[in-house]
């Protein structure tokens, strides 16, 4: 299934055009970021090693690099939190490259409780809705030759997911797309590559949840690595 490009948005224009999609409807930018400046002005990192900002990649260049290890993930969590009854939109560029037999390399958007939030050395235990886009290839003893795996997911308070996931899916490799994740005003949650739709939850994020932290990952490798950029955290007006 192919995707069609999105044109890069730049941070300064992204507010006219976020809000499922349809350009001109306005919106409060509640967090932007092009990764200029040092990563601990808006965010707490985890993991070991650490994210860092990388100077030669971007959408222009510079970027977040997870800088994540092939065994535990490593991040970053907002250091803002939003309250999201009237809906979120959430998005960013995403780069991720892998060699063919590579494996352990994930980049991750995502929007975590802040209040029950758990990070650390090892990575963050759950993210209640998240966006990844990750490769296993035959590197990966546990699920070999799967390739590129896209999955979106909402974490019901169950632990279960109402999720969908498309594997052998490579049209993300080696090249920047644009991933968002919009929290409706029912309450549903919709997750985009580019313009597609990968899926909209049935299920709703259950009411008195807490305000939602953006979280960032995922893994990198000697096999490839992951990149972000140009962030907005937006509520549609």
């Amino acid at each position: 299934m192919p995707l069609r490009s999105f044109p890069v948005i730049a941070v300064a224009a992204a507010a006219a055009v976020l809000a499922g999609g349809i350009p001109g409807v306005s919106a409060e930018v509640l967090l932007e970021d092009d990764f200029s400046q040092p990563l601990r002005r808006n965010w707490i990192l985890f993991g070991d090693p650490l994210p860092i900002v990388c100077d030669s990649m971007g959408q222009p260049a510079p970027s977040f690099d997870n800088n994540g290890d092939p065994m535990y993930d490593s991040g970053a969590i907002s250091r803002g939190s939003w309250d999201y009854s009237e809906g979120l939109v959430l998005e960013c560029d995403m780069y991720v490259t892998s060699n063919e037999r590579g494996a352990w390399i994930s980049g991750e958007l995502g929007l975590v409780v802040a209040e029950t939030a758990v990070y650390g050395q090892d990575g963050m235990d759950i993210i209640d809705m998240n966006l990844t886009y990750d490769y296993c290839g035959e590197a990966n003893w546990s699920c070999p030759h799967l390739q590129g795996q896209l999955q979106a997911a909402l974490v019901l308070p169950d632990m279960t997911l109402d999720s969908r996931e498309y594997i052998h899916f490579n049209d993300c490799l080696d090249s920047w797309h644009r991933y968002r994740i919009v929290i409706e005003q029912d309450m549903t949650v919709s997750f985009y590559v580019d313009t597609m739709l990968i899926h909209r939850t049935t299920a709703r994020i259950p009411e008195g949840r807490g305000e939602m932290s953006v979280v960032l990952g995922n893994r990198s490798s000697s096999w490839g690595r992951v990149f972000h950029d140009n962030l907005v955290l937006m509520r549609p007006d």
